[in-house]
């Protein structure tokens, strides 16, 4: 299988932006980041795991608040805001673990498609549900029925899941690992639709991966994560898989300095 052709969508229009911005956990403190991510943008985070790509992702998310700086989303300042005023943003995030933090385990495609709707209802519309998910099948291509319950399913199409229950309109698009343990035909897919994402409707995408062949070629962007530290971003068409390697084994500054 051939990789599609390299498609650049962004615009003037600035969706997120960061001053110095950095969080941590109890192991691992991260940043200062500084950063502008335009509309249609896709943004690839490089690094070996846990070299802090995942607490940056929560951070836009908002699942993580920043320990210092700015962060802003549409001009608006996001500092010391709940995760749902993020959410009320169009901000969505797609975790790494599809059954422990995106899916759960136990209920079927009409039940998630039923949690997600955004209907100010005191009775659960099902029958709602159940048509949506089944036209979610149909445009996804995923091998389920309505009633299948998510943890039956392939990595793949636990994928398609997650990817069909994300509604539009979404200004930024948060994934970790999106084609992680897939084949490299569903991998393109998915990359087909959220690059579609980007074309159609100026969303901008943020991903962290662990193959450095898929950072470069689906970002226009990328950010190299070593120890907590992030390096300035690299044109992706300009910089090759032996310069991130030598990045992510720890030469950010030096490279940094030559970009």
């Amino acid at each position: 299988l051939e990789l599609p052709a390299r498609q650049s969508t962004l615009t003037p229009q600035t969706v997120l932006q960061m001053q110095d911005a950095a969080v941590e956990d109890y192991r691992l403190h991260v940043g200062p980041v500084n950063l502008e991510v335009r509309a249609g943008e896709v943004i690839g985070l490089a690094g070996m795991e846990g070299s802090g790509q995942s607490l940056f992702l929560r951070m836009c998310a908002g699942l993580l608040r920043p320990v210092s700086g700015t962060m802003s989303v549409n001009g608006q300042s996001m500092i010391g805001q709940s995760y749902q005023h993020f959410l009320a943003q169009h901000v969505k995030y797609l975790p790494a673990d599809r059954l422990v933090d995106g899916l759960v385990a136990g209920l079927s495609l009409t039940e998630h498609f039923a949690l997600t709707a955004r209907e100010h209802r005191v009775l659960v519309n099902y029958r709602r549900a159940e048509q949506k998910a089944q036209e979610r099948i149909e445009q996804y291509h995923i091998r389920a029925t309505p009633d299948s319950q998510v943890q039956a399913l392939s990595g793949g199409n636990q994928q398609r899941v997650l990817l069909s229950l994300l509604d539009s309109p979404i200004t930024l698009l948060l994934l970790e690992h999106p084609t992680r343990g897939l084949d490299m035909e569903s991998a393109i897919w998915i990359w087909s639709r959220l690059k579609a994402r980007a074309r159609q409707e100026g969303t901008a995408i943020i991903f962290t991966a662990s193959d450095l062949d898929e950072v470069l070629h689906y970002s226009d962007r990328v950010l190299v994560f070593f120890a907590g530290q992030v390096s300035a971003p690299h044109e992706s068409t300009s910089t090759s898989v032996e310069q991130l390697g030598r990045l992510i084994g720890g030469m950010i500054e030096t490279e940094a300095a030559h970009a």
